[in-house]
């Protein structure tokens, strides 16, 4: 059996489907059919069977996905092994995270370990908190990034940085619907909402002793805070986001914040490892890492994305600016 064909059939066993697992891992469907196509025919065996749009291990589908993980991770290990014999932090890092922010945090924060690391090899997966920490999904990552959930799962992790959220607008928008000075007047202002797991998320306030807690009217609603931001920038209506997600936009006058001084509690940022028995060299340095990372005075040089001026068609004009009658 070819190790690169077991690879993707364990990447299809973990989500089960060809199109999730091809989405997942930036992988061609064409290539994970062929190798599973391959593999099965290699053990003249059926490994996996339909069941509406996904696919369910047959019998000895779920017996090879036993072996096919120790077989992999045993080639991993034998990587990294021979790695610190040479003294080097090296071999495949698999990172499961909370993917809310994506590119401003985790995609800088990887981009800079790498620099530091380049023999280390990263295989970034997104999941949705719901997806991500059930036990089988768990045990297939060295480390896991999450916002905002210590884990109940009993894996040992620390916490690593904090952030609060608050509220923002395009200064279009405020031209347009005026600037609330109370979160009374938040009412009467359109919100761009996240939605979460369980529903809309509101916008948890406190300043001082006063708490509130906002869920204004909305015209739209998204599970992805840079669709969020995108929005606020196009002057969509106000935004809870955190303040470090918004930084380079308010530098630019991209975004402005919205009643300052009232923000969220502060939201943590935890880092765990399921492989606890056998935290390795390179989970290791990942973690010291991550450490400096968030420390005062860090610095990152290397690609840093934001929501810059949206831009309409030539000749056109935005919805929200056109005159009314």
């Amino acid at each position: 059996m070819h190790l690169d064909a077991l690879d993707c059939f364990v990447k299809i066993a973990e989500v089960g489907s060809l199109s999730a697992a091809s989405k997942l891992h930036g992988l061609p469907k064409s290539t994970l059919s062929l190798k599973l196509r391959q593999l099965e025919a290699e053990l003249d065996i059926v490994l996996f069977a339909r069941k509406g749009r996904s696919l369910a291990l047959s019998d000895a589908g779920a017996e090879l996905l036993k072996h096919a993980r120790a077989i992999l991770s045993s080639c991993e290990t034998a990587e990294a092994a021979v790695a610190e014999m040479r003294d080097e932090v090296a071999g495949t890092l698999r990172i499961g995270a909370t993917g809310e922010f994506g590119t401003a945090f985790n995609a800088q924060m990887l981009y800079a370990f790498r620099q530091k690391y380049p023999r280390v090899k990263l295989d970034l997966v997104f999941f949705s908190p719901s997806v991500l920490f059930t036990p089988d999904r768990l045990q297939s990552f060295d480390a896991i990034v999450s916002w905002d959930d210590p884990g109940q799962d009993g894996y040992p992790g620390e916490t690593l940085s904090s952030a609060s959220f608050a509220l923002f607008a395009s200064r279009d928008y405020l031209a347009r619907a005026g600037t609330p000075d109370s979160p009374d007047a938040l009412t009467e202002h359109r919100g761009v909402l996240y939605r979460a797991p369980l529903g809309l998320q509101s916008w948890r306030l406190q300043h001082g002793g006063a708490a509130v807690d906002v869920l204004p009217r909305s015209d739209f609603a998204a599970n992805d805070y840079w669709t969020i931001k995108y929005f606020a920038v196009a002057g969509e209506g106000i935004a809870y986001l955190p303040k470090f997600f918004t930084a380079i936009e308010c530098e630019r006058g991209h975004l402005v914040p919205v009643l300052p001084g009232w923000a969220s509690e502060e939201k943590w940022i935890h880092i765990r490892f399921p492989r606890s028995h056998a935290v390795s060299r390179k989970a290791s340095a990942f973690l010291e890492f991550c450490k400096a990372y968030f420390l005062p005075g860090f610095e990152f040089a290397g690609p840093r994305y934001y929501v810059e001026t949206v831009l309409t068609p030539e000749g056109g004009t935005p919805p929200n600016e056109e005159t009314a009658p």
